[in-house]
C-alpha cells in the first residue's frame, strides 16, 4: 500500500471532517438537543485541525 502525498491526505482529511460535521449537525438538529450536546461538534473541528497540520517529508 502506498502512502498518500501530503496534499492528498490534507484534502481527504478536510473532506472527511466536513462530512462528519454536517452529519453530526444534522443528527443533533433532528434527534438531539443542540444546547446540551454542542460539544460533539468539536470532533470535526479537531479532525480538520489535525488534517491541516504541517507535514514534512518522511525520512
Amino acid at each position: 500500500m502506498s502512502r498518500r502525498e501530503p496534499r492528498e491526505a490534507r484534502a481527504l482529511g478536510l473532506w472527511t471532517a466536513a462530512w462528519l460535521g454536517a452529519l453530526l449537525l444534522a443528527g443533533l438538529l433532528w434527534l438531539g438537543n443542540l444546547s446540551v450536546q454542542w460539544p460533539v461538534l468539536l470532533v470535526p473541528v479537531i479532525w480538520a485541525l489535525v488534517a491541516l497540520r504541517p507535514r514534512g517529508p518522511l525520512h
